[in-house]
């Protein structure tokens, strides 16, 4: 049972397994620019004050910055008109935010995870589809990073890093959606290829991003079936690949969510994950866990706007005489 705070930056908290019926100590005597962390243990609450070094509090700020200055005053006319925001990719590459989570030995920042989901929560504030175009790029990433050959991980992360190959993550089909294990794509081995058939649908990034992780069958009789499952890593650019069409959203708009087919892709055997078969599922999971945590914040994120534009509200709108603000109905709720 915890609860973690970065105290500076947004100054909103991120969550995890909070046991709400205990009362928190009071918050004081800490560092203004660091993360605490405080763990429910027994019957005490443990603080634990975790300094933020310079350069991730500067990247943090700065990401705060963008937000206020580049994000929010366009987020509304982008999401009403579902326009991909090529300008806002632009400066998120040079920010370093691909970059965040990837390895300082292959060109990114090497931040850790509590430090990654500040920046998360900043640019939810700003606008919640721009932690969806990273969210995909990060967890792919970081599939890589874990599981992938020291061959591929040369070959793919600096690339990642620089943010203009950004990634993409093929998991759901037709009749595959939480039930991962029914999925019917199949990749046969050919030599040293493997052929990629079938289609995925909801692929967050699946129009803009060059870098695909592919979740498919390499054994059809093993059982369970997630044994029998890889992951491929396949660009874009690969012969019978293709998006085959995209999908309107009642919300959640900017970020493309597409369908995307195989027809007989052939893709090098070098591109298999790890370089094992069978071993796909487990891959696909851990990077969904990481995807969970870009969701968690995003919520902490749109949830801190939405507070601070109810503050400003209160603040503006009179009755009875004086700004709502002063009533203390209004006060109660805001507290």
């Amino acid at each position: 049972m915890s609860k973690v705070f970065p105290s500076c930056a947004s100054g909103a908290w991120y969550t995890s397994k909070i046991n709400t019926s205990r009362p928190l100590p009071a918050l004081s005597n800490h560092s203004s620019c660091s993360m605490l962390i405080i763990v429910y243990v027994g019957r005490t609450w443990v603080i634990m004050d975790a300094p933020l070094d310079a350069e991730r509090q500067m990247i943090i700020t700065e990401v705060q910055r963008f937000v206020d200055r580049e994000v929010i005053p366009v987020a509304h006319e982008l999401e009403h008109s579902d326009t991909y925001p090529f300008d806002l990719v632009e400066k998120l590459k040079k920010l370093g935010v691909f970059s965040a989570t990837i390895p300082e030995a292959y060109g990114g920042l090497g931040f850790d995870f509590a430090t990654y989901i500040q920046v998360v929560e900043e640019l939810s504030r700003g606008w919640m589809s721009l932690a969806g175009i990273v969210n995909t790029h990060v967890l792919v990433a970081y599939m890589i990073t874990a599981h992938g050959t020291g061959e591929q991980r040369q070959r793919f992360l600096p690339l990642m890093a620089e943010g203009d190959k950004r990634g993409g993550l093929c998991i759901s089909e037709a009749n595959a959606g939480s039930d991962v294990q029914a999925i019917s794509m199949t990749a046969m081995r050919d030599g040293e290829n493997y052929v990629l058939n079938g289609s995925k649908l909801w692929v967050t990034n699946g129009v803009h991003a060059s870098i695909f992780a592919v979740l498919a069958r390499t054994d059809s009789s093993v059982h369970p079936p997630y044994r029998g499952m890889s992951v491929f890593l396949v660009e874009k650019a690969t012969p019978g690949l293709s998006v085959s069409r995209t999908f309107e959203k009642l919300g959640y708009k900017g970020v493309e969510t597409a369908e995307l087919v195989f027809d007989a892709v052939h893709v090098p055997a070098a591109n298999l994950l790890g370089g094992i078969e069978g071993e796909g599922f487990k891959h696909a999971m851990s990077g969904l866990e990481v995807g969970r945590i870009n969701v968690a914040a995003r919520a902490v994120g749109l949830a801190q706007a939405a507070f601070n534009d109810a503050i400003k509200y209160a603040q503006q709108r009179s009755t009875f005489g004086k700004p709502i603000a002063q009533h203390q109905a209004i006060q109660l709720k805001l507290a």
